[in-house]
């Protein structure tokens, strides 16, 4: 029974550390004696002790003669806290267990000038860090850059809401996927030709349905259901897609645009939720509403997963990203968790129990240097971690905290991270900096319906939106010159 301090009773304690049995002097509740577990005789007895070690004696005092225990003299000076430093460990966001640093080497190499992710305080490789921080300063705080120029280049109009966006590693090549099942493949370089010939002082009013229509190279229609999930081959003109109805199918891109159905086919029990192809191009990771992460072999499409089944998520998985050197990939989880796995091995590394506080997380991007990680989640929140350490550096977003549905990623060569999610309040993509998690964009004004998944280009500041009204929207950010 539990001790109420708030009347006067007969309480027998038997402390099983000191050995003996007490009884606190008071009138009896209902005529019956109320015993207290030893466990919990324990816990008092370490309570007075630390507050003794904490400096308060009188209130240790107190507390010793109201329950009739004595300050536990055998344990270590803070045992109680550090007893609750550890149990931390299993909730919350702290890891579970050493964190292992993880340190990935960018592929390709680091060029000297080129612009990345730098929260350290360190120059990075390539002698081009967007970011200042000092080492464990924590944000958000107050932005000193300029907002970006925004502007809309192309949009890609599908039948139904669109639910999936993917760009090839060259960045030559976008997919789009919709709920009725089709992909459209588009040309970059024909939507950025679409855009200008509207602009400037040469720039048309109008353009041509033709003209339109001429970034989208070809349209594949295989799917039963809508499309969930793209991904290119990191060398072969190949594109995978997955869908809620369960089917991973493999099309060939070099193929007469015509073709219209894949080359190849997977099926699994569940619907497939995300994926994400090995960068030496022999392995594709698929997440579906299962708990296991799926690993095929390209060449012989035999299935793998973990032999250890304890390492497993506790529900769907809705992300999986890959480095770029192919070392690491991190999962993310309807569970709450983010796991970070050693690929050679297929072994669990890390993990996160309750990334976002509890809520599901939805998608996981790293950053180029591959010292960051950013996740979105159920909670409306975007958080940036640093893999080096395990520790979260600040969380990005504002209004409701739940949603059904959430996206990040890095744009404008990580100099921002655009996020979205299922929030009718602020369902229209936000523009944070990088450096600070503060917002510079809260609307870019151009969604009049939640946007359902983001990708920004690997090769340029532009950037790709699904959006529940049937359109696919790509956008370029461009920094604005200081006056």
């Amino acid at each position: 029974a539990a001790l109420d301090l708030t009347q006067e009773a007969d309480i027998v304690i038997d402390s099983p550390t000191n050995g003996n049995k007490r009884r606190a002097v008071g009138r009896p509740d209902e005529n019956e004696l109320k015993e207290v577990p030893p466990l919990k005789v324990s816990f008092y007895e370490l309570l007075v002790r630390q507050l003794q070690d904490d400096g308060f004696a009188a209130q240790a005092q107190s507390i010793s003669k109201q329950l009739h225990v004595e300050p536990n003299s055998i344990v270590d000076k803070d045992a109680l806290f550090d007893a609750y430093a550890k149990s931390l460990q299993t909730i919350g966001n702290t890891p579970v267990g050493p964190w292992k640093p993880v340190v990935g080497t960018p592929v390709p190499p680091l060029q000297p000038g080129e612009s990345v992710l730098d929260l350290s305080g360190e120059d990075s490789a390539a002698g081009g860090s967007t970011g200042s921080k000092a080492p464990g300063k924590v944000g958000p705080a107050i932005s000193t850059k300029k907002p970006p120029e925004i502007r809309l280049l192309y949009t890609a109009t599908h039948k139904q809401a669109v639910r999936a966006v993917a760009f090839s590693q060259d960045g030559r090549t976008a997919a789009t996927g919709c709920v009725d099942g089709t992909i459209k493949v588009l040309d970059c370089a024909k939507m950025r030709a679409t855009a200008a010939s509207t602009e400037g002082t040469l720039g048309r009013m109008r353009v041509t349905d033709e003209e339109l229509a001429r970034p989208v190279t070809r349209i594949l229609q295989d799917h039963m259901m809508g499309v969930k999930a793209l991904a290119f081959h990191p060398t072969a003109n190949t594109l995978f897609s997955g869908s809620t109805d369960k089917a991973i199918k493999i099309f060939d891109l070099s193929r007469p645009p015509g073709h219209k159905k894949a080359v190849s086919m997977i099926q699994d029990v569940h619907p497939v939720r995300c994926m994400a192809i090995h960068p030496c191009g022999d392995f594709l990771m698929v997440g579906t509403a299962h708990q296991a992460l799926r690993v095929y072999d390209l060449q012989t499409l035999s299935c793998f997963t973990t032999f250890d089944q304890s390492h497993h998520h506790a529900a769907g998985i809705n992300d999986v990203r890959c480095t770029s050197d192919g070392r690491i990939y991190a999962t993310a989880s309807s569970d709450g968790s983010i796991r970070i796995w050693d690929a050679v091995g297929n072994k669990l590394m890390n993990q996160l129990p309750q990334a976002h506080g509890g809520a599901s997380v939805s998608t996981l991007r790293w950053s180029r240097s591959l010292r960051y990680l950013i996740s979105s989640g159920n909670d409306g929140r975007t958080r940036l971690w640093d893999v080096r350490t395990g520790t979260e550096l600040y969380s990005m977003g504002f209004g409701p905290r739940n949603a059904d549905y959430a996206s990040a990623v890095f744009a404008g060569n990580e100099g921002y991270i655009a996020g979205a999610t299922s929030n009718v309040r602020v369902a229209d993509v936000t523009i944070f900096d990088s450096e600070t998690g503060s917002p510079v964009f809260t609307k870019l004004g151009m969604h009049q319906m939640p946007v359902r998944a983001l990708e920004a280009s690997p090769v340029d500041s532009t950037f790709i939106t699904a959006c529940d009204d049937h359109n696919a929207r790509y956008f370029v950010l461009e920094e604005k010159n200081a006056a």
